[in-house]
This record gives structure tokens, sequence and C-alpha cells, in this order.
């Protein structure tokens, strides 16, 4: 009872096992258990933490990451077709009005290109994940102040005891309308397996995405279409080997390779995109009982290119970034009610550019948090987190940031608790948002307000947030209601705002012949982020009859209100008021079927654009997906995933802000798509 009971009784939840299972072994389980495996401690922090299992995401058939995340209720996904200024499916997420979350591997941060590309996360597949770890409160442990959330994805270890198993899974998908055809098709693999000390595993994915796309755009003068052809393949290669020292120690090794290329075509334009990475994360663990230690190596290389070629004009980027890293993280329990925590990051990056400077970076950090159980029902937590950053090169800057953190959670009973953050932040440009190169649009209004151009601020400055977070929640075995309320003060917010600019880079009026519009993060003066979340989930352990089953339901309100340089103020121009999701997810053992269904909602908002005198309004759109995975004999199995059912097409309308004329519009298709997956395990 000495960990927090909100982490205890999700974990619980999402970890159940098929009840025939348990009758059929239940002696048999606890004396295998008892001697085999040792019980894990309890983490005693106030900072609650959700836990996604392996098993859940088998039992409901979840094909990808985010299928997992959506019952972690709190997260806002990306909505049905996306927008122009969509990025990634994991970058695309968002939680509480903030941006995307932090995601480590195995407690390692992972990227994306330079520029934002692809991340090993959209690559790796529930066959190679253990379990993943949600955090979405301030702490100091994981670099977690000023992020909106950190998911950490750990990666599975052999389940029997045997040299060689695993999987193999191929699908096809096919999206067709009268404006939009896209093919695909994936092939993964995962293989692992166990000799004596030694523990190894090697995973694979090759994916083919071919499309042909009809882009409607409209203005004061008419409406314009234009067609898009686009290939994309994706790889990515991931060995891995553990070795066990003794019971305590181990050292792990792993390797995550990945390439992506895409080719695409509209108009007189064409646009090849390449990104190759190669990223090794070694690590020493030692556990013993309450204490730990864990000592991390990494190196990774990308190499990132784009080439834009048209009529009116041509662009080509080669950039190149090399990172290495090492850190510690310790735990040592004193006994049951008391434990610290604590650790350094050191970081050394050095990004290359065939039209800027590089970028030199060098950050060290060093934090300590420690929990304190004193009563039966209270528990405390306090935490502090010291960074050093040294940039050079394309931007000078030394700074330093000192991050607090205050957590308390005091457990009125077993079902009722109430949890509090106070922080500090400091939270830095990354790499990416500094380097000034622009990133050409696609389609025919490429270049325009509703289709910029995008790059980067090399004058950034970091945003200094202050933060206060509460939770109430009542919380059984089968579910339970969370609330929250959180308010955020933010000096120096970063947000991205569109200017229009000439080919060298400066600023210029849009009559201007060679003017294009380019959106890049500026400063705003300051901004403040306040609103409620509301999540809750059900779950119903599997039956004497085989049924299991799973609600989840979130609805969260965000109000983000800027203050610029001048005095104005107005709201955040790409935050929703609120987004609603639910889902459910099923599984009849019997048959050996899991489906899941999941519904978001956004509705309609309109917001005024920084520094241009129009109003921006995006549409309410409703998306829904659907899953249905059968079993078969001899580890077979089938899948069906229809995405994008009864969803709402992605539209954002400018008007002038004093005449209300329309002035552009922008319409991305939301259109069914279907994919169909056949799995063989060995």
């Amino acid at each position: 009872m000495s960990t927090s009971i909100w982490a205890a009784e999700n974990s619980s939840t999402l970890t159940e096992q098929p009840q025939a299972d348990v009758q059929q072994m239940e002696a048999l389980t606890f004396e295998v258990r008892s001697a085999a495996i040792k019980p894990k401690d309890p983490d005693i922090s106030a900072v609650a933490k959700t836990i996604v299992t392996r098993d859940e995401m088998l039992k409901f058939g979840d094909q990808s990451i985010n299928d997992a995340l959506r019952r972690a209720a709190g997260f806002q996904l990306p909505g049905a077709g996306g927008g122009p200024r969509g990025g990634p499916s994991a970058g695309g997420m968002r939680f509480r009005g903030g941006g995307a979350p932090v995601f480590l591997i195995n407690g390692e941060p992972v990227q994306g290109g330079p520029r934002g590309g692809m991340s090993v996360v959209d690559s790796i597949t529930p066959e190679m994940i253990e379990r993943i770890e949600i955090t979405k409160q301030p702490s100091v442990a994981q670099a977690s102040v000023a992020s909106s959330a950190v998911i950490n994805i750990i990666l599975k270890e052999p389940l029997n005891d045997t040299r060689l198993s695993g999987s193999v899974r191929a699908g096809y998908g096919l999206t067709q309308s009268n404006t939009r055809e896209e093919e695909r098709t994936n092939l993964n693999f995962q293989m692992d397996g166990r000799d004596d000390t030694w523990i190894y595993s090697l995973s694979g994915s090759q994916s083919w995405n071919d499309s042909d796309t009809l882009t409607r755009t409209q203005n004061a003068t008419g409406e314009q279409t234009q067609r898009r052809i686009t290939n994309r393949t994706s790889q990515m290669l991931t060995p891995r080997v553990e070795y066990q020292l003794d019971d305590q120690q181990k050292l792990v090794a792993e390797v995550f390779y990945r390439n992506n290329e895409s080719e695409g075509s509209s108009g007189s334009q064409v646009q090849k995109d390449k990104n190759d990475s190669i990223r090794l994360n070694t690590r020493y663990e030692r556990k013993n009982q309450g204490d730990s230690d864990k000592i991390r190596l990494s190196i990774e290389q990308q190499q990132e290119t784009e080439l834009t070629r048209s009529t009116r004009q041509q662009s080509y980027i080669d950039e190149q970034i090399n990172e290495y890293g090492l850190a510690y993280d310790g735990v040592r329990k004193f006994d049951a009610k008391k434990q610290i925590k604590f650790g350094t990051d050191l970081r050394s990056s050095e990004l290359e550019s065939n039209i800027a400077n590089t970028l030199d970076e060098q950050t060290y950090a060093a934090y300590v948090e420690g929990s304190w159980r004193y009563t039966d029902k209270q528990t405390l937590t306090l935490g502090v987190r010291q960074e050093w950053i040294d940039r050079s090169g394309l931007v000078d800057y030394q700074d330093n940031h000192l991050s607090p953190v205050l957590a308390h959670r005091y457990d009125f009973n077993e079902q009722w608790s109430l949890q509090t953050n106070l922080s500090q932040a400091f939270k830095s440009p990354r790499s990416n948002q500094l380097m000034p190169t622009v990133s050409v649009s696609t389609d025919s209004d490429a270049g325009s307000l509703n289709n910029p151009d995008r790059g980067g601020n090399p004058f950034l400055r970091p945003e200094k947030i202050n933060a206060y977070e509460t939770t109430l929640g009542y919380n059984t075995p089968a579910g339970g209601v969370n609330v929250t309320a959180y308010y955020r003060e933010i000096e120096d917010y970063i947000e991205k705002s569109i200017y229009s600019e000439n080919v060298t880079g400066h600023l210029c009026g849009t009559a201007d012949s060679d003017s294009r519009f380019v959106e890049r993060p500026y400063n705003q003066d300051s901004a403040t982020t306040y609103g409620v979340e509301i999540a809750g989930r059900y779950a119903l352990k599997q039956t004497d009859s085989g049924h299991s089953f799973m609600l989840n339901a979130q609805l969260s309100t965000v109000r983000a209100k800027i203050e610029e340089d001048n005095g104005t103020k107005r709201l955040a121009s790409d935050v929703a008021p609120y987004s609603a999701s639910t889902g459910i997810s099923y599984n009849y053992q019997p048959w050996r079927i899991a489906t899941s269904v999941n519904l978001n909602y956004t509705p309609e908002y309109t917001r005024a654009l920084s520094n241009e005198p129009y109003n921006r309004t995006s549409n309410e759109r409703v998306n829904m997906d659907i899953s249905f995975t059968k079993r078969f004999e001899q580890n077979w199995s089938a899948s069906v995933n229809a995405r994008n059912i009864l969803s709402s097409d992605y539209k954002e309308v400018l008007r002038d802000q004093r005449t209300g004329a329309l002035y552009q519009s922008r319409i991305n298709e939301a259109i069914p798509s279907f994919m169909f997956t056949v799995e063989k395990k060995f």
C-alpha cells in the first residue's frame, strides 16, 4: 500500500489475466511466481503514473502505440484529415493544451529528424513492447518538468524460456474515393530468445505507401483543384542483446536503424525527402530490492535531405545531426515510507546544414527527488532539477535554470484521493526550432496563409513556466473517474506565427512577386493556459463465460490566452476550446475475438491570426476508428482496421476581421481507410 493508489489501481486493472487461466493453474502459478519472480518494490512518489501493459494491448488487438494510448484517457490524438500543419502520428498528439509529449524508449529520449521527421516511435509495434509508462504530471526525474507528459516505452523480453520465438505480420490497406486513392503494404517481424544468461531479439518493419490525392482550395477569385502523387517507403531494424551478470546486474545494447524516403509530385512541383538514422543505446542496470542504479550511453546520427523543384524555384536542404549522451539514474529506498531518486544527464549534439551555420549544443542536468509517506494517508514528493545549456555556431547562447517540483497526495480512503503539483520549469527551444532553413510546402496553395512554408527561428528564447495542477480521483479495481484542474503562466511563450517573406528570408509585403508565407516559432510576451479535464474508465474483468470489457472517456477543456509585446490579448490560434473522446474495447475469449471502437470530437472554433487581419475558423470534426481481431488455431490471427469511419473533413477558412469576406479556404478530405493484417506467431 506504500505506492500511490491511483497508479496501483490502474496497473492492477490493466494487467488482469484471463480468469480461466488462473483457475486452471492457481496453485502452480503461485509457486512459480514465488520462486522465480521477485516482487517489485513499489514506487512511493506522489507523482502518479499510468501503466499500459502488454497483456492489455494483446487482449484488445492493438495495432499501434496510438491504439494503446487511447485508453490512457486525457491524450488528445490528431483528428481526421490532419490539417496542413499536422506532423507525424505521435507528434500530432497534444495534452492539456500543450505540445507533444516526450517519448522515451527504455528511459532514453528519442527524436525525429532535424526538422521533426518521422520518429522511431512511429515504427514500433505492440509485439516489441512489454509495457508503456505514462507520467502526466511534472517530475524532475525524466526531464518532464516543462513537457506536457512523458511516455516511456519499455521493450519486451522473451516471454518464454526458449531459444527462439516470435511473430511475422503482413498487412494490406486501401483508401479510395473520388478525390483520393491510397495503397499501403506493411511487413513486420519480431524474434527473441534466451540462452542461459543471454537474451536477444531482432525486430524489423518495411512499409510502402502510394497515394493519389486531389486537393481543393478556394479564394475570392474561385476554386482550384490539384492532383498530388506521393510514393513513400520506410524501413526499421532493431537488434537488441542483453547479458545478465547475476541476479541483480545486467548489460543491455540495442540499435535502431531507420530509413524513410518520400517522392511526390503535384503540377510542376516535385519534392523528394529522405531520412537515414542509426541510434545505439547501451546501459548498465543494477537492482537490489528498492535500490537501483542505471548508467546509459547513447550515440545517434541522422542524415536528412529535402529537394523541392518547380518552374518557380528550386531548393535543396541537406542536414546532419550527431548526438552523444551519457546519463546516470539512481534510486535509494531507506524504508517502506522514504525514498530518494537522483541522477545526471550529459548531452552533446552537432547539427550541420548546407544552408545555415553549424549549431553546436551541450546540455548538462542534475536532479534529486525525495518522497516521504509521512502518514498512512499522505505522501509528499519534493524534487529539483538544475540544467545548463551552451549553444555556439549558428546561435551563441549560454544559460542555466533551476526547476523545482512539489507534489502532495492525500488518500481519503481506498477509493478517494487528492493529488496536487506545484512546479516551475524552463523549456529551451529544440535544435530543429532554431534552424532558419525553410521547408517548402506542397499543393497549389503552397506558401499561402492556409498552407505556409515552414522554418525555424535562431532567436528563440526559452519559456519559463509556473504551473499548478490538482487531481481529485475516485478509483476502484473496476475503474474510476479523475477530475484535473490546471493553470500555467508562461513567459516568452513560443507560438508558431506566419509572416510574409521573400527568398532571402526578410519580411516583405504580400504584393511582392517573390513573397511567400512562412510559419516559424516566435516568442510572445506571455501566455496563460488553464482548464479542466475529466477522465473516466471502467473495466469488466473476464467473466466465467469469457467476456472482458473496457470503457474509457475524456473531456478536456483549455483556454490559452496570449499577451503580445504591444499589450494586446488574444486566444492561441491552434488550440481548440475543448476536445472529447470515448472508446469501447471488448474481448470474448471462447471465440478469440477482440474489438475496439474509438470516437473523437473537436468543436468548431474561430481564432485571430497573429499579425494578420484575418480570423481562421476550423470546422467541427468527428472521427471514428474501428478494429477487429480474430485468433485461430496454431497461433494464426487476422485483423481488420477501419480508420476515419463516419469522419468529418478538415476545413480551414480565413475571413477578413472587419468585413467577414472570404480570403482563403482549404479542405483536407477525411476518407475511410481499411487495413487487413495477417499474423503468425511461432
